[in-house]
């Protein structure tokens, strides 16, 4: 069965499209033969075109339409409203208003997180203040202790000295 188109049959050259080579310009003699291919052949001298490739001419083409915008052209879509559970409108494209939103809503929990934050600087001051005072206020004892410990054993030693004398 022979293909009827050049669809039907990858190999077939449709008989549309020009040949790009010629068959005048092709040598079909062989080394074995007279005539000597060095020189000028007596077609091209009949028919100079011939001797010349030509180009396939081209089809012909719909045009595919101006790419040109006028500048009167709205530049983004009209905003649309989209249910919540809508991939579209979980868009990270925002709204001027919805950015502002977020801004105050970051700058309230900002401040109060510094807020939170210098109160705990305070009460940690604060700890830090009775801290010191209890440390000091150990430091007196403990070297009024010392001092009484050494009275003691001063006064200790003194009353050894004198019982060992008698």
């Amino acid at each position: 069965m022979a293909p009827t188109s050049h669809l039907d049959d990858p190999f077939q050259i449709p008989s549309t499209v020009p040949s790009i080579v010629h068959t005048d310009a092709i040598n079909t003699t062989t080394p074995s033969s007279s005539q000597s291919t060095s020189g000028t052949s007596t077609d091209t001298d009949e028919n100079p075109n011939k001797s010349k490739l030509s180009r396939p001419q081209l089809t012909s083409r719909k045009s595919s339409g101006t790419n040109i915008i006028p500048r009167e052209a709205p530049t983004e879509a009209p905003p649309q409203d989209f249910p919540p559970d809508d991939a579209r409108a979980m868009s990270p494209r925002r709204s001027t208003e919805e950015t502002d939103k977020m801004l105050t809503s970051a700058r309230q929990s900002i401040e109060r997180r510094a807020q939170d934050m210098q109160s705990g600087l305070e009460a940690i001051a604060t700890q830090i203040e009775t801290v010191s005072k209890n440390c000091e206020s150990l430091d007196r004892q403990n070297q009024a202790l010392q001092d009484a410990i050494g009275d003691m054993t001063r006064s200790l030693s003194r009353e050894s000295l004198t019982s060992k004398k008698k």
